[in-house]
């Protein structure tokens, strides 16, 4: 991707040039999932009920399980009822099994992963209520709990022992570790960042998706749902008796958003486990032709070849963060039709010059004074994390220069990785002491939609990222600042990004992460 811009050599000029760096995505588990009707087969035997209440009774009454009794027991909530369903088809466990069964055996996140789709999965367990014990067996009851909190305190205490004497090793090894590395090599703190910092799984970054709270926040976002609902609505045309993927699909607001407007059919994919909610949502909403998949794309069999378009929300702060963008280009290569389209099919990055004052203090020169402290120390290492922040449009001093434009039809793994030779026109006099970068998002269909995210538009959860300067800088109007800027995936996490701007004949380091 050759997103290079000219060299400039004006007021503000920095010579050296940008380079760029390359890197590649990884991949994970799947399983697939598609929803039924209301008919659910019995746990134990080939009978079939009509609803999950009825198929319980009859657990009860001809296999004596008695799910209320499984719920005090066993303390569970709605997560731990979907593994002991997925734990008693995989291992095959009779009713006789399962009344012996003192500890939780079906803990592993492994079962959370059923061989196929059926209506337990979906039942609202918090429905189930405790049935009232008599007298004649309270006794027993009790004695068998207390035995397994008595197993269970053994069993922790016994893996604690064992965590405290690895935590004594490691302490050790990085003791030793630590005298190694100053006693034989001057090391600076971003030599040192980049030797102590390891690739983060990708179990981390689906389990935040897990989240309620992350959810509500997307979805609370008017600007960015309201827009992909409209290129969807104003263009029902285009969109109807098309055959839909919704990458990352999360609680399915985009898949159900596709069916409204009149998509043939619809499969979402997504890794986190907020997609079993999602499954209840497609159900309540009596929504019929979308089909939803846990597991990474990347692993995952789709119930079709091919698709006509690929739809996904999966833009991060400064447009580039998280690494999305991977799991959309192999959904490009592998299962969009020839002539198909993305939604979003474009994305543009923005960086533009910026001076506030009250800004500067509060986030920099706050560490010269903390309650009476000299705290100055801490500037390096603070300059270095740019702030998320929606920050106000007039504090704008420069023309913004466009510093990359993604087609997503043609883009490769190799996007992160891109340097842009800065000249940016000052339209203000004043003090410029940051960078502020925003993206801008489009959808060129009949009717074509887009939004923005620069300080001058409507807010959106993701923000503004503020690339502070150490020493804030003065300018006039009809000066031009020369520089350059540097983006690359970072080489400690896959999903973060390294980013360098020289200006004012500085060279500055961030570490979005």
């Amino acid at each position: 991707m050759d997103l290079a811009g000219e060299a400039s050599a004006d007021n503000y000029d920095d010579e050296e040039l940008c380079s760029t760096t390359s890197s590649e995505g990884s991949e994970g588990n799947s399983s697939e999932m598609e929803f039924d009707e209301d008919e659910t087969t019995c746990l134990f035997c080939s009978k079939i009920f009509k609803g999950v209440n009825a198929a319980i009774d009859h657990i009860t009454k001809e296999h004596n399980v008695n799910f209320r009794h499984l719920k005090s027991k066993f303390k569970m909530d709605q997560y731990s009822f979907i593994k002991l369903i997925n734990y008693i088809r995989a291992e095959n466990v009779s009713p006789k099994d399962l009344e012996l069964i003192q500890d939780v055996l079906w803990d592993d996140e492994k079962y959370l992963r059923p061989k196929d789709y059926e209506t337990w999965l979906t039942y609202d367990y918090d429905e189930l209520l405790e049935l009232p014990t008599n007298k004649n067996n309270q006794n027993n009851e009790n004695k068998k709990e207390l035995y397994t909190i008595i197993n269970s305190l053994k069993t922790k205490i016994s893996e604690q022992n064992m965590l405290l004497e690895l935590a004594s090793e490691d302490m050790e090894k990085m003791r030793t570790g630590v005298k190694n590395i100053f006693a034989e090599n001057d090391i600076s703190n971003d030599d040192i960042r980049a030797k102590k910092a390891s690739l983060k799984p990708d179990d981390s970054y689906f389990s935040g998706y897990a989240h309620f709270g992350i959810h509500h926040e997307m979805l609370s976002d008017v600007v960015r749902t309201t827009t992909y609902r409209d290129a969807l609505f104003k263009n029902k045309e285009f969109v109807k008796n098309k055959a839909v993927l919704d990458v990352g699909c999360g609680t399915s607001i985009l898949s159900i958003f596709a069916s409204q407007a009149g998509a043939k059919t619809v499969v979402g994919v997504d890794n986190s486990n907020i997609i079993y909610h999602a499954m209840d949502i497609i159900k309540k909403n009596k929504i019929p032709n979308v089909t939803l998949i846990k597991g990474r794309l990347e692993d995952t069999t789709l119930p079709q070849e091919k698709f006509d378009i690929i739809i996904s929300e999966w833009m991060g702060y400064f447009l580039l963060f998280e690494g999305m963008l991977d799991s959309i280009i192999y959904a490009r290569n592998k299962y969009l039709k020839p002539g198909g389209i993305l939604l979003p099919n474009r994305c543009t990055m923005s960086l533009v010059g910026y001076g506030s004052d009250a800004l500067f203090k509060q986030h920099v020169q706050f560490w010269d004074n903390v309650y009476g402290l000299n705290m100055s120390t801490m500037r390096k290492e603070v300059l270095h994390e740019p702030l998320i922040d929606i920050v106000e449009a007039k504090y704008i001093l420069t023309e913004p220069n466009e510093i990359a434009n993604l087609n997503l039809a043609v883009v490769d793994l190799d996007y992160s990785n891109f340097s842009y030779n800065l000249k940016l026109k000052c339209t203000k006099s004043g003090k410029l002491s940051a960078f502020v970068g925003y993206f801008t998002t489009y959808f060129e269909l009949p009717v074509p939609i887009m939004f923005g995210t620069s300080p001058a538009d409507k807010p959106t959860h993701w923000k503004q990222v503020v690339f502070f300067l150490e020493k804030p800088q003065n300018i006039k109007a009809g000066d031009m600042v020369t520089g350059c800027i540097t983006c690359k995936r970072s080489s400690n996490n896959t999903r973060s990004l390294d980013i360098t701007i020289k200006a004012f004949g500085k060279t500055n380091t961030y570490y979005l992460d």
